[in-house]
């Protein structure tokens, strides 16, 4: 059997017999609308890191968003600020090294992180085709995650990017968070055009380089934590329009990885 059939079997395997989480992400219907929008081949398997983040909660989940203080602008340079740093754990007189994400989330750095492997691997050799195929899928599933509002905004009483806790945005975001990770699958259920405006919102974007994917982050951050902020301020979901940009969004920033990465 060739490495892509097995690699097909195996992530329909993961998706058929693994429960996946709803909380803290678009759902999983979102999240292959976006990866089949981009050209993947499985899209489902866009929903994998969600499967994943759950084995190791609190070192994985904070790659799937960043806390962002309602009034941040996120630059480049900003994104560089909210990585990870190296730690050691003595665990029955053994050490471990473990990679500590910034507790405000990594989802910025994460993305560009991956992209700068899926850049690196040469694909002449065997191993390295199973190893695009799993950095694409979960590349995937963290633009998508990008794209998503609340993703980009205080949370319950954790510390913002900040250092400071937000209450009332924090607690907004905890109620809305599973709503606003199922509006799209709603338009999608019952607005007939949805796809024509979606391919008709889908931008041309361009990547040389990991700087032009850190621009691009930064914009489709920044209108995401203006959209939350608004529905906010609004007590509401996001609506139509909105989540039609940024899903298109999520989608033409996703074909430029791809594209750049081939």
């Amino acid at each position: 059997m060739r490495m892509r059939e097995k690699l097909k079997y195996f992530i329909v395997f993961l998706i058929l017999f693994f429960p996946i989480s709803i909380s803290h992400a678009w759902d999983c219907k979102t999240h292959a609308y976006i990866a089949k929008k981009a050209g993947i081949r499985i899209p489902e398997a866009a929903c994998m890191p969600d499967i994943i983040r759950d084995e190791n909660y609190d070192l994985l989940a904070p790659f799937h968003y960043h806390d962002a203080s309602p009034d941040t602008v996120v630059t480049p340079e900003y994104i560089d600020k909210f990585g990870i740093k190296e730690a050691f754990l003595l665990v029955d007189g053994k050490n471990f090294r473990i990679s500590v994400p910034h507790p405000a989330g990594v989802l910025y750095w994460k993305i560009v992180q991956i992209y700068e492997k899926m850049k690196s691997l040469d694909r002449t050799k065997p191993d390295n085709v199973l190893a695009y195929e799993y950095y694409l899928v979960s590349i995937a599933h963290y633009i998508g995650d990008l794209s998503q509002p609340l993703h980009n905004f205080p949370y319950g009483d954790s510390p913002a990017s900040d250092g400071k806790m937000y209450e009332k945005e924090g607690y907004f975001n905890r109620e809305y968070h599973i709503k606003f990770d199922e509006a799209f699958s709603h338009y999608l259920n019952t607005s007939a055009d949805i796809h024509i405006k979606i391919d008709n919102a889908i931008k041309q974007i361009k990547l040389s380089s990991k700087e032009d994917l850190k621009k691009e982050i930064s914009e489709i951050a920044n209108s995401a934590i203006k959209i939350a902020n608004k529905c906010y301020n609004e007590n509401r979901l996001p609506n139509e329009e909105e989540l039609i940009k940024q899903i298109s969004w999520s989608i033409s920033l996703l074909r430029a990885v791809i594209i750049s990465t081939n």
